[in-house]
């Protein structure tokens, strides 16, 4: 893996971070943003995304960071080999000190690439968790937090259960979103995802799908999922910004038919349109 730091491309272990307060406090935020053969899809999206959840917690953004990713990226992309498909990460945090009081100073900035493999994860298997929960009227639900060790956690779980991910549900028991992704079920023909109201993040990828969904005529709804409504769907997706559409193939012991035609078209779809997307490297140079 790559940093930008310094003004140059980087190693991860040439990065001195030990008092930054995303290290110490997870007191931060970040976007994982989907970098194609040079060009970062929606990330007009993720940084307007980035912008209000940094409003909302007070952190400011540096003003250079439009420039600051413009310069980082080509670099970061030539130094990993210039991938077919790499994930670029944006993380701000509050900046440098101790404690939880909140300190003046600048934010501090990291930006990372990583190389992925040429083609997304095949469909998954996943499980229902009772714990941890999201707690819809938690201030930090929907936002991309750096602090996600209770994500780790449900990860780790999920994989002990001989699943590849966990699906996890509020403290009211309706099933809201994935460990990293959202969730949708097609129940009736009608493809269904929680509603933001849940806790769950504004997904960018979610939000392409809802809306290729509605251009094209086709039944969407934003409405609480039950674990009965789970079981019984006809199909049962993820969505995220770097895994795009990727089924699921069993939930616990219930097995689901994968892919399903509404996935394999929503993949086609947000594939081919994909509003947003900026060059941000010139595959010529260097």
């Amino acid at each position: 893996m790559s940093v930008w730091w310094g003004g140059a491309a980087r190693g991860d272990d040439e990065v001195p971070l030990t008092n930054d307060r995303a290290l110490l406090l997870g007191d931060g935020l970040f976007e994982t943003v989907l970098v194609g053969t040079g060009r970062a899809v929606r990330l007009r999206a993720h940084l307007d995304r980035l912008a209000r959840s940094a409003a909302r917690f007070a952190i400011p953004l540096p003003p250079d960071l439009a420039a600051t990713l413009a310069a980082a990226v080509p670099a970061l992309w030539h130094r990993d080999g210039r991938p077919a498909r790499g994930a670029l990460r944006v993380t701000v945090s509050r900046g440098a000190g101790r404690g939880l009081a909140v300190p003046p100073g600048a934010p501090g900035l990291v930006v990372s690439f990583a190389a992925l493999p040429d083609a997304p994860a095949p469909a998954a298997a996943a499980v229902v968790l009772d714990a941890p929960r999201v707690d819809p009227r938690d201030p930090l639900a929907g936002h991309k937090v750096v602090s996600a060790m209770h994500r780790v956690e449900a990860r780790r779980a999920a994989n002990a259960a001989g699943a590849d991910v966990a699906l996890l549900v509020t403290t009211d028991g309706d099933v809201c979103e994935a460990d990293a992704a959202n969730v949708f079920a097609v129940l009736g023909g009608v493809a269904v995802t929680p509603p933001l109201d849940r806790g769950v993040l504004p997904g960018i990828t979610r939000r392409a799908c809802l809306d290729a969904l509605t251009r094209a005529g086709r039944s969407c709804a934003e409405q609480r999922l039950s674990r009965d409504e789970i079981a019984a769907a006809s199909e049962l997706f993820l969505t995220s910004s770097l895994g795009g559409v990727r089924p699921l193939r069993r939930v616990g012991a219930t097995t689901v038919p994968a892919p399903g035609p509404m996935a394999q078209w929503l993949a086609r779809c947000i594939a081919e349109r994909a509003p947003g997307s900026e060059e941000l490297v010139d595959p010529g140079a260097h």
